[in-house]
């Protein structure tokens, strides 16, 4: 049996699956285009449409973990993922590969919602915030491996491939199931029940610490999910760079996550949850403001965007991973219910949140950048406004 450690460490990686299946498909957009005779936009939309599916699958698997156990949810939803995985190698259209990312992206919900309901089982108050920072370490391997291997795999076989050795690295996941303890060890009978799903809701909003932080990440999950969609592209419009150099420089972002989280683990212990939050916050402002300016007198050059967005990701990280602990502490009983609400709002009101950028936007460097700014001012402000609040809710 896994011990404490590891348990957490396999969480990470089951974050870190979900991060990956999107990462890994950036450098392949290009050939996606070419390949599948479409459109740019059309491709982009395997990554909002993953994110909608993944966010939507929550609100189920959440809620049967913690009625039936974590063990049997992850075991079908990795299962389900699998089989979207090799779908979308087989994909003939622009539509069926849309339709495959639906299905990975559902069955990817069991695992979001069953690492971090898992967390919540193990630990609680700052011990949890320290375990979801070092499992969103791990969760860093995503950003920094998937790019450089989809773009390798890619390069070597075509883009159809790199689904395939992504259901070669969900494998793993599933036999690690094998050596996981169970920690939902008091089941719900009703957790599946619409009454009970309606009490669970009303007690996780009625909590304040748990709904501000809920609604303040929908606006962190939108900051990152535009990176992710528009690096390709800026990549390509700004630099011409596609491929394997585009993995090998959007890596960067990984890194920055991991030094990030590192930090976050030593900041929580000397300063708080919630200060190291203000702190991410106010790199992320600092970071996209520096984009901007650099975007709008055009001197941005190729050795600055890496590290700019790392550090921008790296606050992002930071603060998710925080927020996420902050909205499950208090809840520890329906804890695989509040992780999908959480999972549900943060992915479906980003994915929104970014398709209208995107649609009422334009390809501009300088679009992406203010965009970037205004949510990190958003962020800041929110989290500005509960310090000031200081309410006496509890929790960490």
């Amino acid at each position: 049996m896994m011990s404490h450690r590891v348990l957490v460490l396999y969480c990470g990686l089951l974050m870190s699956i979900s991060a990956f299946s999107v990462d890994i498909t950036l450098p392949s957009f290009p050939a996606m285009v070419s390949g599948l005779s479409t459109e740019m936009a059309f491709v982009q939309w395997t990554v909002t449409a993953y994110i909608f599916a993944a966010g939507i699958g929550q609100l189920f698997w959440g809620s049967a973990s913690d009625r039936f156990g974590r063990k049997p949810t992850l075991l079908i939803g990795l299962l389900i993922m699998l089989g979207g995985q090799f779908m979308a190698a087989l994909a003939p259209s622009i539509t069926l590969l849309i339709v495959a990312r639906v299905v990975q992206g559902f069955g990817a919900a069991a695992a979001i919602t069953g690492s971090r309901a898992i967390l919540r089982d193990l630990s609680s108050g700052p011990e949890l915030a320290r375990n979801m920072a070092m499992a969103t370490t791990v969760f860093a391997i995503g950003p920094i491996v998937a790019p450089l291997l989809g773009a390798a795999v890619a390069d070597l076989a075509g883009w159809r491939i790199v689904f395939a050795a992504l259901g070669m690295l969900t494998v793993p996941l599933l036999l690690g199931l094998f050596f996981y303890p169970e920690t939902k060890t008091q089941l719900q009978a009703d957790a599946l029940k619409p009454q009970r799903a309606w009490q669970n809701m009303v007690a996780l909003f009625a909590h304040p610490q748990s709904c501000f932080f809920l609604l303040i990440s929908i606006l962190a999950m939108a900051f990152m999910l535009l990176i992710l969609t528009m690096a390709s592209p800026l990549y390509e419009s700004e630099f011409g760079i596609t491929g394997l150099k585009f993995a090998a420089l959007f890596a960067v972002n990984g890194i920055g996550i991991v030094f990030g989280q590192m930090l976050n683990r030593w900041m929580i212990c000397k300063i708080g949850v919630v200060n190291s939050m203000l702190v991410a916050s106010v790199t992320m402002l600092v970071s996209t403001g520096i984009f901007v300016a650099l975007a709008l007198t055009d001197t941005l050059i190729l050795i600055v965007l890496p590290p700019l967005l790392a550090t921008a990701n790296a606050g992002f990280l930071v603060f998710y991973a925080n927020a996420t602990s902050l909205v499950l502490d208090p809840h520890a009983k329906i804890s695989g219910f509040a992780v999908s609400i959480f999972g549900f709002l943060t992915q479906i009101g980003s994915a929104i949140i970014v398709s209208i950028l995107v649609v009422f936007g334009d390809a501009a460097t300088s679009t992406m950048a203010f965009q970037m700014f205004i949510l990190a001012a958003m962020i800041l402000t929110g989290l500005s406004f509960w310090l000031v609040r200081k309410p006496a809710a509890g929790g960490i």
